[in-house]
């Protein structure tokens, strides 16, 4: 994203936007903006533990990793700066086993820590010149992480404490719309026995089958996921992240919401979230039992050089309460 420029009015308009009200709670009682601490924070990826209520955020600034929990208003720092050598984050997921996995960004890193401890397990390297981005994490506990840079998606194993992360798709042999010198592949999910992925270029969904790499673009109806980034799913629902990367006009930043039937071929926008006074540049996104969760990345704004609007947040709404959409 770094290498990205953003149009420069847009950005100095985007300047003159009051941020947005926080308030403490809503009538079920949970907050419905999270507060990542720091003048500089610039968040990022984000992941739920749902044994604990924790959700820990990373930066796009540097490599601190914060740690918030659901029923609480402010987030702490879990683990510093230049922690393992840690200068930047992006995309993070959570196994079963406890272990978090962070994405490197342009580093072309991926780091897996144990949650309990804070201890990292494992260093990895993807391909130089790359963007690790979005994680993962499938039913067999395979981990797989898109590259929005080079045209690859990363398969991340782990057996008796030897971890091992390889080349597994060369999107350049799929059908994948890539565009060179953009963004390109970024949220992933695993959904059954299938990998969903979004193009942030082009807006372009994608199912890939695990067992072979089949990939096959999901019919949207003419639909496009513009901007899409973090991606989340629940009861035949794909919720899909856009942000403000492209500067696609009269795109408002929302969580889409796309409902699939299981074999994932196709889907239909029903309904979108967008919080009071809008999102900034919104790029990752979980849902807890009761909430839509995104995180306000004011990375557009990081981008141009601008100063941010603070404090930065973690934008809570409740599940459910989407817009509807027709047309």
């Amino acid at each position: 994203m770094r290498r990205l420029a953003c149009a420069v009015l847009t950005l100095v308009l985007l300047a003159l936007i009051p941020a947005p009200a926080i308030a403490d709670a809503s009538a079920d009682g949970l907050p419905d903006a999270h507060v990542v601490p720091g003048d500089r924070a610039f968040p990022t990826g984000m992941t739920y533990d749902r044994r604990t209520g924790h959700f820990y955020v990373g930066s796009a600034e540097d490599g601190t990793i914060y740690r918030g929990h659901v029923t609480r208003r402010d987030l702490e720092v879990w683990s510093p700066d230049g922690t393992d050598g840690r200068r930047v984050t992006s995309g993070m997921a959570l196994d079963r086993a406890g272990r978090l996995y962070v994405g490197g960004a342009d580093t072309a890193t991926l780091r897996v820590y144990d949650v309990r401890t804070r201890r990292l397990l494992a260093t990895l390297h993807g391909t130089g010149g790359g963007f690790v981005n979005e994680i993962a994490v499938a039913g067999d506990g395979t981990v797989y992480a898109t590259d929005s840079f080079r045209p690859v998606v990363y398969r991340i194993t782990e057996r008796d404490g030897d971890w091992r992360i390889e080349n597994w798709l060369d999107v350049a042999a799929t059908p994948v719309d890539w565009v060179d010198g953009r963004h390109n592949l970024n949220g992933v999910i695993a959904v059954g026995r299938h990998l969903l992925t979004v193009n942030s270029a082009t807006g372009s969904l994608w199912r890939i089958d695990p067992r072979d790499g089949e990939t096959v673009e999901v019919d949207l109806g003419g639909h496009r996921l513009h901007n899409g980034d973090g991606l989340a799913w629940r009861d035949g629902r794909l919720y899909a992240v856009q942000g403000n990367l492209n500067q696609i006009p009269g795109l408002v930043p929302q969580v889409a919401v796309v409902a699939m039937p299981p074999d994932l071929d196709r889907g239909r926008y029903v309904a979108r979230y967008v919080p009071p006074g809008g999102f900034r540049h919104p790029s990752s996104i979980v849902l807890t039992p009761a909430r839509v969760m995104v995180v306000n990345s004011q990375y557009d704004r990081w981008l141009a050089g601008l100063p941010p609007v603070t404090p930065f947040t973690v934008s809570s709404m409740r599940l459910g309460a989407a817009e509807p959409v027709t047309g």
